[in-house]
């Protein structure tokens, strides 16, 4: 499993898809995503990490995403502590 950190520096949202650009620095983030298939669970998993990730942008918390070595599709994410 991979983790990338920093900040959350946008976020685009779409019915299927988010996009999330983490890190630093507006200009040294790395893009990952937040899917939805459209089952119940999914939609609800998805739902709740956009609003962690807008949360978190919002009020510069850092944040750690993890997701697979060969993917960019979050499957788990955390807030650093203050």
């Amino acid at each position: 499993m991979a983790e990338t950190s920093g900040l959350v520096q946008r976020l685009s949202v779409f019915e299927v898809l988010t996009c999330v650009w983490v890190g630093p620095r507006p200009d040294n983030a790395e893009i990952l995503l937040v899917l939805n298939d459209g089952s119940p669970a999914s939609t609800s998993f998805a739902g709740t990490l956009v609003e962690i990730l807008s949360a978190a942008m919002t009020n510069y918390r850092s944040v750690v995403a993890i997701h697979d070595d060969n993917s960019a599709t979050i499957t788990s994410l955390r807030i650093d502590p203050v």
